[in-house]
C-alpha cells in the first residue's frame, strides 16, 4: 500500500525526478513508521523508479533523453504485440472491458478530471496487454511502464497532447474492437511515437 502511494506521487510529479525523499515527512504524510517506508524504497528501487544510496537515502530517477527515447521505443514494441495479440486471442467479455474503460476515458477527458481521465487510459493499456494472454508480455511491459508513467501523466497536461491521446486512443480500441490486429498494431505504436517525440521536446 505504501509503495503504491508513492508510485502515486512520483506518476502525479508531488515527487519529482532528482528529488532526494525526505524519511521523516513522508512518514508523517503517510502515517508510517520508517521500516515499511524503506521497504517501499527497496520496492520502487526494484521498478526503476528510485535509486537508493547508502547513508544519503532514496532518490527518485531522472530519466536521460537517451533512457526516454529507448524506453518509449521497446514499449511501442510491446504495446503493439500486445494489441495484435488481443486482436487475435481476447474474448468477447475482454473486449467489453476495454471498450467501457475507454469510455471512462473520454468520460474524464470531458470532464476535464485529469486523474479520473488517467486512471481509466492506463486501465486500457494494461487490460489489452493482459487481454493478449501472454504472461512474458506482460512481465516485461509492467516494468517499463512504471517507468514512464510520470512522463505519460505530464504528457496531459499539455492541452494539445492530451486531446491528441483521446484521439489516439479512439482508434487504436477502434480498431482492436473489430479485431483488425493490423490496423491496432499501426495506431498504438503511433501513440507510443507521439509520447516519445512530446517527451522529449519537452526536455
Amino acid at each position: 500500500m505504501i509503495a503504491d502511494r508513492l508510485r502515486q506521487l512520483i506518476t502525479d510529479g508531488t515527487l519529482k525526478p532528482g528529488m532526494w525523499l525526505n524519511e521523516r515527512d513522508l512518514c508523517e504524510q503517510l502515517g508510517v513508521s520508517r521500516t515499511p517506508l524503506r521497504e517501499a524504497y527497496r520496492m520502487l528501487a526494484s521498478d526503476g523508479l528510485l535509486s537508493i544510496q547508502p547513508k544519503r537515502g532514496a532518490m527518485v530517477i531522472e530519466l536521460s533523453p537517451a533512457d526516454i527515447e529507448n524506453i518509449f521505443d521497446v514499449l511501442s514494441v510491446l504495446e503493439g504485440l500486445a494489441v495484435r495479440q488481443a486482436a487475435q486471442r481476447a474474448s468477447d467479455g475482454e473486449l467489453a472491458h476495454i471498450s467501457a474503460l475507454n469510455a471512462q476515458m473520454i468520460a474524464g477527458y470531458e470532464a476535464g478530471d485529469i486523474r479520473a481521465y488517467f486512471a481509466a487510459s492506463m486501465g486500457t493499456h494494461v487490460a489489452i496487454n493482459r487481454a493478449a494472454h501472454n504472461p512474458a508480455l506482460s512481465a516485461v511491459y509492467d516494468r517499463l511502464n512504471l517507468q514512464v508513467q510520470a512522463l505519460r501523466y505530464k504528457s496531459n497536461l499539455d492541452p494539445d497532447e492530451w486531446a491528441a491521446g483521446v484521439a489516439d486512443h479512439k482508434q487504436f480500441v477502434a480498431a482492436l474492437l473489430l479485431r483488425d490486429a493490423d490496423g491496432a498494431e499501426r495506431a498504438i505504436r503511433a501513440h507510443l511515437g507521439s509520447k516519445k517525440s512530446f517527451n522529449l521536446r519537452g526536455r
